[in-house]
C-alpha cells in the first residue's frame, strides 16, 4: 500500500510536499516525495492532505469514560475548593458502578473507540481494574501501557499484595498490550507501598506512572500530612493517621524513594520549583503535562517551557473525560497553540506523537513516520482557508482525522 497526500509530517524530520508513505504488512518501508516511479495501481492518493504518526496520549484513564460530563470540575475561586470537591463527585460516582466487569467494560471500551475517532492510536491508561479492562483492550487496534493503579496506606496495606499482583499480571501481555504499575500518588500511598511498585516494576521491566505534585495541597500533604486532601481521604476513609509524612516535597521525596528515572511517566507536575526541575532533569524522568485538565482547575501556570529548555521528555495526556470534554490529544495541541502562540509548531506535534511514545518506551516502534516502524497513521484534511503551512495548519484548525490506520490497517471511524 502506498498512501499519498498533500503533506507528509514524518515529526521525525520536516514536512514533505507531496509526499508518500509505502507500507508493506504492518510497517514503513519507505517515506519519501511522489515521483514518476510510484506505482500508481498501487497508490491511495489522500487528496489535500497530512498524513502524520497517530497521536499518542501519554495520560489517561479509560475506565472513566462512563463518567463524561457528570463530575467535570466546577468553577470555583479556589482551585483547591474546587479540586477536593471534584475528587468527591468522582469517588461517589465510582462507588456505584464499584467492580460491575461489564460497566468497567463497556467504559473502557468506549475510550477506546472515542480515542481511536481523535486518531489516537496508543495510551498510556491508568487502570483500577486491570483484571477486567486488560482482556478488553489486548485485542483491539488501540496500543495500550496499561498501568495497574495501586494505593495503600499503613492499616490499609493488606489491600497492596492483591492490587500489586493484578498491576503485574503480564499474562495479558500482547502485540496491542504492556502492562506497567501505576503507585497512584504519594498521599494514597505510604513509603512501603511505593517501594514495592518501585521494586515490582524494575524486576518485569515495566513502566511506572505516578501522578505527582498535580495540586499544591499534595504538599503540604506531604510536608505536614495535613491539609485539604487529608481531610478527603480521611472522610472517605482512606486515609491513616498513624502514617507520618516524609518531611519533604512530592518530587524530592519521589527521588529519595527511587521512582524517578528513564522508565518513568510523571503526570501533571503542576507544582514545581526550580530545585524540583533540576531533579526532573537529571533523573531522565518524563512528564505528561495534562493541558485541559490542567486549565479546568485553574492551576497555576504550567512549566513545560522551562522543562523542555532543561531537556525533559514533556508529552501530552488528556486525563479522563471526568475533567476533560473529549480524548483527543489533536484537541490538546490545538489548546496549547491558543495559549502560547510562540510554541514551535514542530515541538508542538512531537509532544502529542514521538515524545509519547518515548515515554511509554515504544519510540522505536511508534510516534514517527519512518521506515521499520509501525504504519500507525492519522490523515487530517486540510483547512481550504488556513495557512498552507502544513503543521500550523493543523494546530489552528477545528477540522477532525478523517482516517486512522494502526499497524497498517485502516480503522472504521463510527
Amino acid at each position: 500500500m502506498i498512501l499519498r497526500a498533500q503533506y507528509v509530517i514524518p515529526v521525525s524530520g520536516p514536512p514533505i510536499e507531496n509526499g508518500v508513505v509505502e507500507v508493506r504488512e504492518t510497517r514503513i518501508v519507505d517515506v519519501r516525495r511522489a515521483g514518476e516511479h510510484v506505482r500508481r495501481s498501487e497508490t491511495v492518493d489522500c487528496g489535500d492532505v497530512v498524513l502524520m504518526p497517530g497521536f499518542v496520549n501519554a495520560h489517561t484513564h479509560l475506565e472513566l469514560t462512563r463518567l463524561a460530563g457528570k463530575v467535570l470540575p466546577v468553577r470555583d475561586e479556589s482551585a483547591a475548593v474546587a479540586f477536593t470537591d471534584w475528587l468527591r463527585r468522582l469517588v461517589a460516582e465510582m462507588r456505584k458502578i464499584g467492580d460491575n466487569s461489564a460497566a468497567i467494560t463497556a467504559s473502557v471500551q468506549e475510550g477506546a473507540e472515542l480515542s481511536l475517532r481523535a486518531g489516537v492510536t496508543t495510551v498510556g491508561d491508568i487502570t483500577r481494574w486491570p483484571r477486567i479492562t486488560r482482556p478488553a483492550l489486548r485485542l483491539g487496534c488501540l496500543r495500550v501501557v496499561s498501568f495497574g493503579e495501586v494505593m495503600a496506606l499503613g492499616a490499609l496495606s493488606e489491600r497492596l499484595k492483591p492490587q500489586l499482583e493484578a498491576a503485574c499480571d503480564l499474562s495479558h501481555n500482547s502485540e496491542w498490550l504492556a502492562a506497567g504499575v501505576s503507585p497512584h500518588a504519594p498521599y494514597t500511598c505510604d513509603r512501603r507501598t511505593l517501594c514495592a511498585c518501585r521494586d515490582a516494576a524494575a524486576n518485569a521491566a515495566m513502566r511506572l506512572c505516578l501522578h505527582l505534585a498535580e495540586t499544591r495541597e499534595e504538599e503540604i500533604c506531604t510536608l505536614r500530612g495535613a491539609g485539604p486532601l487529608v481531610e478527603f481521604l480521611r472522610s472517605v476513609g482512606v486515609w491513616d493517621d498513624s502514617v507520618k509524612p516524609p518531611g519533604l516535597r512530592p518530587v524530592a521525596y519521589a527521588e529519595e524513594v527511587g521512582l524517578l528515572g528513564p522508565r518513568t511517566v510523571l503526570a501533571h507536575v503542576n507544582y514545581v520549583g526550580d530545585a524540583d526541575l533540576k531533579r526532573l532533569a537529571r533523573t531522565g524522568v518524563h512528564v505528561a503535562y495534562c493541558p485541559r485538565t490542567h486549565a479546568a482547575f485553574r492551576h497555576a501556570p504550567h512549566r513545560f517551557r522551562e522543562m523542555r529548555a532543561l531537556g525533559i521528555n514533556v508529552c501530552v495526556g488528556t486525563d479522563s473525560l471526568a475533567s476533560n470534554p473529549s480524548l483527543s490529544v489533536l484537541e490538546e495541541l490545538r489548546y496549547l497553540r491558543r495559549a502560547f502562540d510562540d510554541l514551535d509548531a514542530h515541538d508542538l506535534v512531537a509532544m502529542g506523537t514521538l515524545r509519547g511514545a518515548r515515554a511509554l518506551g515504544m519510540d522505536d516502534r511508534i510516534g514517527s513516520l519512518d521506515p521499520g516502524k509501525q504504519a500507525d497513521l492519522v490523515v487530517v484534511p486540510l483547512e481550504p482557508a488556513g495557512t498552507r503551512d502544513p503543521l500550523e495548519n493543523v494546530l489552528r484548525s477545528s477540522v477532525a482525522p478523517t482516517h486512522v490506520y494502526v499497524g497498517g490497517r485502516p480503522i472504521q471511524l463510527g
